[in-house]
């Protein structure tokens, strides 16, 4: 079992209240939040990618080419890829919302 660190930092209000509203908006903590940025930030993982596999990474998390489009430069199947981004603790740009449960037939 891992252990946590637990780390506080100082950011200015006007930062602190753009952090609240954007972690009501996408329903997740202030704290997921500052992981999520640390990790796109500072992930060592990603240096042994090549600079192709990089720039796609980066495009996927701006929402720029879609899962199928970064499997093929990764050189995954959609799947395997998916397995790989939860091991990274990537977060995967997903359109699911509970209303579409109901909606499904």
């Amino acid at each position: 079992m891992t252990q946590e660190s637990t780390l506080h930092i100082k950011v200015e209000p006007t930062m602190a209240e753009a952090l609240k509203l954007l972690a009501k908006k996408r329903k997740k903590t202030m704290g997921e939040l500052v992981r999520q940025a640390i990790t796109v930030c500072y992930q060592t993982d990603f240096l042994n990618l090549s600079a192709g596999q990089s720039q796609a990474l980066l495009a996927y998390r701006g929402g720029y080419i879609s899962i199928g489009k970064l499997a093929e430069v990764m050189g995954m199947s959609v799947m395997s890829l998916r397995i790989w981004m939860n091991e990274h603790a990537i977060t995967q740009n997903t359109c699911y919302d509970e209303e579409d449960a109901a909606n499904a037939r």
